[in-house]
């Protein structure tokens, strides 16, 4: 076997499992063009061996293994949080800006240690650093510029991304319209 044939099977299998955590098929998670870049990413950010322990877990046991989380989320939202922040429900006020658009919702002392070096270091893109041997493992961050108009998340309301596809502006009046 190649080093080219190995990397696709790992690509191919990463794809089989995430259809099997996500509820989508295999088809649709093809169809967003993100497969390859969010399988970097969690080698990068993981490791191989921690995707591999957890594409051999059980996603349906309670508590399931993080890292099983953090590619759930990563398919529905096009953002990787890592392990340490996929259950946290204040992730979004570390990043969000705050009201007047100058400070952030949050004192930067109170954010985490990890998040205050990313929000310094003004790069967040998949595959620069390794989670063995990079200078910084980075727990958030956007994957792609399609990740968003790409997440599941969409797709499993019925609805488009605003402002990024079609029916285009004003879309949001109207209510989801589900398929069955």
């Amino acid at each position: 076997m190649t080093q080219t044939t190995d990397a696709e099977n790992n690509l191919s299998d990463f794809v089989r499992f995430s259809a099997a955590v996500t509820g989508f098929s295999e088809f649709d998670l093809w169809g967003t063009g993100q497969a390859e870049e969010y399988y970097k990413t969690v080698v990068n950010q993981e490791g191989l061996d921690a995707l591999r322990k957890a594409m051999g877990s059980d996603p349906s046991a309670v508590p399931s293994d993080p890292v099983v989380n953090s590619i759930i989320k990563l398919w529905y939202v096009g953002v990787w949080y890592g392990p340490e922040l996929v259950g946290r429900m204040d992730v979004a006020a570390w990043t969000a800006p705050g009201r007047s658009g100058a400070k952030p919702a949050v004192p930067e002392d109170s954010r985490p240690v990890e998040s205050r070096s990313l929000a310094m270091s003004g790069h967040h893109q998949a595959g620069e650093d390794s989670a063995y041997g990079g200078a910084v493992r980075k727990p958030l961050f956007v994957v792609s510029p399609d990740a968003y108009t790409e997440g599941l998340l969409w797709r499993a309301i019925g609805a488009h991304p605003s402002g990024a596809k079609a029916p285009g502006y004003g879309s949001w009046v109207h209510p989801p319209v589900f398929e069955d």
